[in-house]
């Protein structure tokens, strides 16, 4: 292989990064938003160790154990099932961003996206 293919491999493979990178940090903004809307009911303190961070072209979300059980319909304790209030402010706004990044990542890197990535490269 010759130091011009390898050049060209490596250009690619940084534009496909920075794409990744771009379409998760927008992903997890809109994210934050929607989880957002969903918290109104809560005070500031309940969400206060809660965020996303994206980094090596991965997604992280840092949350509470009790952020996750606000989200159940009911919880299993040794007396019994308790049905509870449902807070939809987990599973829903995660999960339906989930299928945008899935989406974008496999059908949004076309031809003039890869030209504007290419270009910051150089």
């Amino acid at each position: 292989m010759s130091l011009l293919e390898d050049r060209q491999k490596t250009s690619k493979a940084i534009a496909e990064g920075r794409f990744v990178d771009f379409v998760l940090k927008q992903e997890s903004v809109a994210m934050d938003n929607a989880v957002k809307e969903k918290m109104t009911s809560f005070t500031s303190a309940f969400w206060s160790k809660r965020n996303f961070s994206t980094s090596n072209n991965k997604l992280t979300y840092t949350t509470l154990t009790k952020h996750r059980f606000a989200d159940m319909k009911t919880r299993q304790t040794p007396s019994g099932i308790i049905r509870k209030k449902r807070h939809e402010i987990h599973n829903k706004p995660i999960f339906g961003h989930l299928n945008n990044i899935v989406r974008e990542l496999s059908y949004g890197f076309t031809g003039a996206i890869k030209e504007k990535f290419y270009e910051l490269e150089k």
